[in-house]
């Protein structure tokens, strides 16, 4: 009987090593998701706070953007209302007056053009 009680209890220890065995990797299997967890909780903390960053710099620049296009369009308005510069106005003047000048050049030129294109030798 003692040899039976023997086997049993080598055998209950034998399990009872098993499952410490077990019991360590578990553990230790517990240990490494808890810091592969901690380690995304801070990746997505971190990207949070980046993109907080960026969202806030981008609406800064819009606001900015705004703030300029609603100053340009106020500038434009008074430059608008504002007789035209004489200079300019001179300088529309001549293009125009240039422009009627050579148009009839313009339009020899194109008919001249035009007929070579047609020609059977072109």
């Amino acid at each position: 009987m003692d040899m039976e009680r023997s086997q049993k209890e080598e055998k209950w220890l034998a399990r009872e090593i098993q499952l410490s065995q077990k019991h360590a990797e578990l553990l230790a299997k517990r240990e490494q998701l808890l810091h592969l967890s901690q380690g995304e909780l801070n990746s997505s903390e971190h990207r949070a706070k980046v993109h907080q960053a960026h969202w806030t710099h981008v609406q800064q620049r819009n606001k900015q953007l705004q703030q300029d296009i609603k100053r340009s369009q106020v500038e434009m308005k008074d430059i608008a209302r504002q007789p035209p510069n004489v200079k300019f106005t001179e300088l529309q003047t001549m293009y125009w007056t240039t422009v009627q000048d050579q148009l009839p050049q313009w339009k020899k030129q194109l008919k001249e053009k035009g007929s070579a294109m047609n020609s059977p030798y072109h």
